[in-house]
């Protein structure tokens, strides 16, 4: 019985060592079916996971060694690494300056896209608004950013639109978020 299982065991352990080649072979299949980040024999931190998707969506493929293996962001040689962003970050967090004394619904680094929940005042109950920032551009331009009122007002406990237009209130706002990314980026130099 004991010869068994040393046979078993001994056989399992050369199986085992034999079939290194076979597990690069499958990593760089799974790599072409999944992509890097998400293949199933990388088993990656969250922090290495967002790291990769970075790397792809800035189609930087020296993040990854020559071996298929995830390199190390932060001991590399040296090597520099440019972090993309897909909306200017100085924008972004004028727009949520700016915004912070709403309550917000969606905050969408990734997209740009802040909408706050209905706004009321106490003076008027029966008038509510929300605000919808989206910021368009990776650059801090005076297009980067596009704001809309939307307002409604009850009519017989039915919330219905208001169909004003809020251009004024809306220019005010993009330039309060400009001015506010211009001192953020200043001062970040």
């Amino acid at each position: 019985m004991l010869k068994i299982f040393a046979f078993l065991f001994i056989s399992i352990v050369l199986f085992s060592c034999g079939g290194g080649n076979n597990y690069q072979k499958n990593l760089k299949e799974l790599d072409e079916v999944y992509g890097m980040c998400e293949n199933p024999l990388r088993p990656l931190s969250t922090r290495k996971y967002k790291e990769c998707i970075a790397a792809e969506r800035a189609n930087n493929e020296s993040f990854f060694d020559l071996n298929g293996d995830l390199g190390d962001l932060l001991n590399r040689g040296g090597e520099n690494y440019i972090v993309q962003y897909t909306v200017n970050p100085n924008l972004w967090r004028a727009a949520l300056n700016v915004t912070e004394s709403y309550p917000l619904k969606i905050a969408d680094n990734q997209g740009g896209y802040i909408e706050t929940d209905w706004i009321n005042q106490k003076e008027t109950p029966d008038n509510r608004c929300l605000i919808k920032v989206r910021i368009t551009s990776q650059e801090l331009v005076s297009n980067g950013v596009a704001s809309k009122f939307i307002c409604e007002e009850k009519i017989d406990n039915q919330w219905v639109a208001i169909d004003d237009s809020y251009l004024d209130e809306e220019k005010r706002l993009n330039l309060k978020i400009l001015s506010t990314a211009a001192a953020l980026a200043e001062n970040s130099l």
